[in-house]
């Protein structure tokens, strides 16, 4: 019979789970795979020299059963001098707003919950309960309902600050421990009933292949998730890399993919190269359904022209550039400060503003950019800066004739997607500068000019992605 505290130990030597002076925080449900992982780690503590916290996340969703399972959670850390809070959240009500399943509701709230109480106990690691029975099933569960090469490696040892030392351990190898060393756990009822999707798998499905297969599927299954788990880890750095190099981002967060020369590629790297692309515009690891994915192939062909896809992420293809992002700029109207800095509402941007003596400013005709000086006594106080809107029009530096501003940017080839975030300096008699491309002809500065003004855009370059 496996001593599973040996093998928790032994899992923390072979993949240095746990370090010296680490303060770790347990998901404690009072359930058997919990208890066993609470317990193993409050034996291993002095030998690792780290300390521990324990959290009970209520759900709401089995109301009589949570007070109990609260209590035998809070006895049972105190008999062992562990720390213990409780977080609650209301799941059902949270999975109706947001119009998605209370088991993905409940997932979302288990994750931020945790970070969240990781935080309040300084805790700098979180362990998770999951084991090899968890592994199986979660494999199974997403083929069924549609994954990638991706999805099929989802419980890691150690990934992103959590742990989860009891991750190659039979669920049935857990209880037979607890129950022979007379350790106390409870039993979430709900596990046995089966009208939940992953309930039907573990308690109707699976018992019917350990039956035909025998137990040694668990191990085949493992073993196989090992295997993808090298080779995404190889695949996942060649798209990274590749998307290094092709892709850019904007100071409003707009990801910018430059389709020359993508058509070469094979599929299945255009494939994961989209799939980091939609979690990095997302900000959600496992964002990118196969469905998705293929539509913005279909979009790189030149088939369609802009889509709409799952969780507020817009995709276009303009001018053979892909360009992905969660929402549109809004650079709210800001009164400018002509003698400082000027952070701009809605985007990450600051406007800079400076006197300059006139004798150290040249007469050559300027021609935009992110720094400009104008004539301080054309302009018409106050100013101030917002995002473009329709009809809004000036003449040009050199020009006589008053030109829109779309229309500028279009003779320039800017993107149409990202023209949200160009700011637009304003007087009292209409625009100063486009930010980035020209300033207004009446306001150049001339032989005859005394102050100057310079305006400088900060933080405001398109630049290269260099993590993905």
């Amino acid at each position: 019979m496996a001593d599973i505290v040996k093998i928790v130990e032994k899992n923390i030597l072979d993949l240095s789970l746990i370090s010296k002076g680490d303060k770790i925080l347990v998901a404690f449900s009072g359930g058997p795979d919990s208890t066993a992982l609470l317990y193993s780690l409050v034996r291993l503590s002095k030998r690792f020299d780290f300390t521990l916290a324990a959290c009970y996340l209520n759900h709401k969703i089995r109301l009589r059963a949570v007070r109990k399972e609260i209590e035998f959670c809070r006895g049972f850390c105190a008999k062992l001098k562990v720390p213990f809070s409780v977080i609650e959240a209301d799941v059902p009500a949270a999975a109706g707003a947001h119009k998605i399943s209370v088991e993905d509701a409940g997932h979302r709230f288990r994750k931020e919950s945790l970070a969240w109480m990781a935080k309040e106990f300084d805790c700098n690691k979180i362990a998770l309960g999951h084991h090899l029975d968890d592994l199986v099933e979660t494999v199974l569960f997403r083929l069924i309902r549609g994954t990638g090469p991706q999805g099929l490696d989802p419980i890691k040892p150690i990934e992103n600050g959590k742990i989860r030392p009891l991750y190659n351990i039979p669920r049935r190898e857990i209880e037979a421990y607890l129950k022979r060393s007379k350790i106390p756990f409870m039993v979430d009822i709900s596990n046995l009933q089966s009208k939940y999707s992953r309930n039907y798998l573990r308690n109707k499905i699976l018992p019917l292949v350990e039956k035909h297969f025998g137990p040694k599927y668990r191990t085949s299954i493992y073993n196989f998730t090992r295997i993808l788990s090298d080779e995404n880890r190889f695949l996942d750095s060649f798209a990274g890399e590749l998307a290094k190099k092709i892709c850019s981002i904007t100071p409003g967060g707009k990801i910018i993919v430059d389709l020359t020369g993508i058509s070469a590629y094979d599929v299945w790297l255009k494939r994961r190269l989209i799939k980091h692309l939609l979690e990095w515009a997302s900000g959600h690891p496992g964002m990118g359904s196969f469905e998705d994915v293929n539509r913005i192939l279909e979009l790189l062909d030149g088939k369609i022209k802009a889509l709409n896809l799952t969780d507020g992420i817009t995709a276009v293809n303009e001018r053979n550039r892909l360009i992905l992002y969660s929402r549109k700029i809004n650079i709210e109207n800001t009164p400018l400060d002509t003698k400082g800095i000027t952070k701009l509402g809605g985007v990450n941007r600051k406007i800079k503003c400076s006197n300059v003596p006139a004798s150290k400013v040249s007469l050559k005709r300027q021609k935009g950019g992110q720094k400009i000086v104008v004539d301080f006594d054309s302009l018409s106080q106050p100013l101030y800066v917002r995002g473009m809107k329709p009809g809004d029009s000036f003449t040009p530096l050199g020009m006589k004739q008053t030109k829109k501003l779309g229309d500028f940017l279009t003779d320039k080839k800017v993107l149409r997607n990202i023209r949200d975030e160009i700011p637009v300096v304003f007087d009292q008699k209409g625009v100063v500068w486009l930010v980035g491309y020209q300033i207004s002809d009446r306001v150049k500065i001339n032989k005859s000019t005394t102050r100057v003004l310079a305006i400088e855009s900060i933080d405001n370059e398109i630049a290269p992605i260099t993590q993905i």
